[in-house]
């Protein structure tokens, strides 16, 4: 892996999730039905728990993502980008799963096989589609000698402090040199919702896509100190 590091705001791209006209089937739960208005039904307390752990990094089991997807407006479905959500978990497709295939998620993490139906819930789309499981943590983000970042919380539950990182540019992370080690693709303890990745990541992704799909990852540059 080379010296530089990067630093992705993906997960609150929320174009990239917004009115997909999908709904979900989650193990153990029925169907959701169609959205009205795209309005997202409320889940219950497993699922959420199961969304707020995948925002964190954490290597999810199958059985904790969603089961299966299903149209329900393909008008819609036909604007969703090769990175985008479903039922609060990244999901990817065409050139970015095609990417991400060849990089280093850490041990337990990939790309797993999701399952999205047209609206009678049996006929599967083309696809292939997935989800992003996250499967390395590197302690590596040093807040002390970073700048333009929140102060931080500590979880009610847990007592884990974590950090707000939002509005950032290049620079404004700093890591440690335990970065630039291991997987390409990682979360840092603490920092929840922000990918870090590895700059031949990066560069794959910007190679494989247009401008504006490349931009989908509101990528900053990490400085390694």
């Amino acid at each position: 892996m080379t010296g530089q590091v990067w630093i992705s705001e993906v997960m609150s791209n929320n174009e990239l999730g917004n009115k997909l006209g999908l709904r979900q089937k989650w193990f153990g739960e029925p169907w959701e039905a169609p959205y009205v208005n795209h309005r997202v039904p409320d889940t219950s307390k497993t699922v959420f728990a199961a969304i707020m752990k995948h925002y964190a990094g954490h290597t999810m089991r199958r059985e904790d993502m969603p089961e299966a997807s299903a149209v329900y407006s393909m008008s819609h479905f036909k604007r969703a980008k090769d990175i985008f959500f479903l039922g609060g978990f990244l999901g990817v497709k065409g050139k970015v799963a095609e990417v991400l295939s060849k990089f280093d998620f850490g041990v337990g993490g990939g790309l797993v096989r999701h399952t999205i139906y047209e609206a009678d819930q049996k006929t599967p789309l083309a696809g292939p589609f997935y989800i992003i499981n996250f499967g390395s943590k590197k302690d590596c983000f040093l807040p002390d000698a970073s700048t333009n970042i929140g102060k931080p919380s500590v979880h009610h539950e847990t007592g884990r402090t974590r950090w707000s990182l939002a509005y950032l540019k290049d620079g404004d992370i700093a890591v440690s040199p335990a970065a630039l080690v291991g997987a390409d693709l990682w979360m840092c303890p603490g920092v929840e919702g922000r990918i870090f990745m590895s700059h031949r990541l990066v560069e794959a992704l910007r190679t494989a896509l247009i401008d504006a799909d490349f931009a989908d990852f509101k990528l900053h540059r990490c400085r390694v100190v």
